[in-house]
């Protein structure tokens, strides 16, 4: 009985290396999203969010809290931008995006604030930063 609890043991553990190493293969062979996918689908889209947030002078719940949700996005977005072999160069890139992740999180505290002098500055310096990195990065 106890060979027959040991082998069983034995098999089990295997099997469960095996379905281990099957889902780190699965894992590493998934596709990351591209820059441009990421842009698409992220950054531009709860930037522009940011951008109409702060262009209104009159903002009620719903503008903040979906401008709060862009600016959580965007923050993220430009995390991605620094991971899966996403970025340009070990330099700029790297400086564009956290400098994208430092303004989504101003922007965040400013719509925490619900402070709309605060949030335009947040979009100002975003505005800036893409502007760069677009002049910089973007293919012509």
């Amino acid at each position: 009985m106890r060979k027959t609890h040991f082998s069983l043991t034995l098999i089990v553990g295997a099997m469960m290396m095996c379905a281990a190493t099957i889902a780190a293969q699965q894992d590493t062979q998934r596709e990351t999203m591209t820059v441009k996918q990421v842009m698409e689908t992220m950054t531009i889209p709860a930037s522009d969010a940011i951008f109409s947030a702060a262009a209104e002078t009159q903002k009620d719940a719903k503008v903040w809290q979906e401008a709060r949700r862009s600016a959580v996005v965007l923050a993220e977005s430009g995390d991605l931008l620094m991971t899966g072999g996403r970025a340009k160069d070990s330099t700029t890139w790297l400086d564009m995006s956290r400098a994208l992740v430092a303004q989504a999180q101003a922007a965040l505290k400013a719509i925490d604030a619900k402070d709309g002098d605060a949030l335009v500055q947040a979009s100002d310096s975003l505005y800036d930063t893409c502007k760069a990195c677009h002049d910089r990065y973007m293919e012509k």
